[in-house]
């Protein structure tokens, strides 16, 4: 089936949504992970409030592609609303546009949905590479305590910390780059109109009215979250990973890394 007829005439079971925003050095990767998913009956969904539209998207002859460039700069809660009242699936799937989805990566969610019958499914342990340090990393969001490493923009610092950790009670709702769910729980209580942390919060009011909420753990390297000077996340990590392990367990990793320009110099 080529890219262009698998929508078909009826609607999508999952609709990929990427909101962005001077991103276009980007967005051929997040279309290679889109188009690289074995699971059928996709569509995606980009918002662009950019100050031009996007030449790389103009040129794609995908339709199950919906690019909409908008005049006006809005939050990326606003913008997650706008793409999630386009959505024509049943399930709503994040594809953030500077992180790498393997081909399995939605069939394994979808998967997970299904089993634990929930509303929400998320990594609750996922692979990183930060753009900063040149390092792949592996982080357990379900581990509260002991050894962390801090990733940001700044040098990297090692942490202890304590068994009641306070700070983490809730991050592993957040980090909203895999999040999947129904366009249901969406619709009951939309995105908050922000553009930072307004996918735990999200998580966090649903959980609030008893969605069911599945956290799996990637140990099979289904997505890597990437790290650059500009996120506005931290992230913690346990574990540093060489190179090596991870281009010979994990080589689509490294391929899409470097076919983005995306590995450090």
């Amino acid at each position: 089936m080529s890219p262009t007829s698998a929508a078909g005439a009826s609607a999508p079971c999952v609709s990929v949504v990427t909101p962005t925003w001077n991103r276009e050095a980007f967005l051929p990767l997040a279309y290679r992970s889109f188009a690289s998913q074995r699971a059928l009956a996709l569509e995606w969904i980009v918002i662009d409030d950019s100050e031009a539209p996007s030449a790389y998207m103009a040129s794609l002859r995908d339709e199950r592609v919906v690019y909409r460039h908008l005049p006006t700069r809005l939050s990326i809660g606003e913008k997650r609303n706008l793409a999630a009242e386009l959505a024509r699936g049943e399930i709503i799937a994040h594809f953030d546009d500077d992180e790498i989805y393997a081909p399995d990566y939605l069939g394994a969610m979808l998967g997970q949905m299904r089993r634990h019958e929930a509303q929400l499914v998320k990594l609750g342990a996922f692979f990183l590479y930060s753009r900063v340090y040149g390092q792949f990393a592996y982080w357990d969001l379900m581990r509260k305590s002991g050894l962390h490493f801090c990733w940001s923009d700044r040098p990297m610092t090692a942490l202890n910390f304590p068994h009641e950790n306070a700070a983490f009670a809730d991050n592993h709702l957040g980090y909203g780059f895999s999040y999947l769910y129904t366009k249901r729980l969406w619709a009951s209580q939309p995105f908050e109109h922000r553009s930072f942390n307004e996918d735990g919060m999200f998580a966090t009011a649903a959980r609030a009215r008893g969605a069911r909420i599945a956290l799996p753990t990637d140990d099979v390297g289904l997505c890597l979250h990437v790290l650059h000077a500009h996120n506005t996340s931290k992230c913690f990590p346990q574990y540093l990973l060489p190179d090596v392990l991870v281009a010979r367990q994990y080589p689509h990793f490294c391929e899409a890394l470097d076919a983005a320009s995306l590995r450090a110099s």
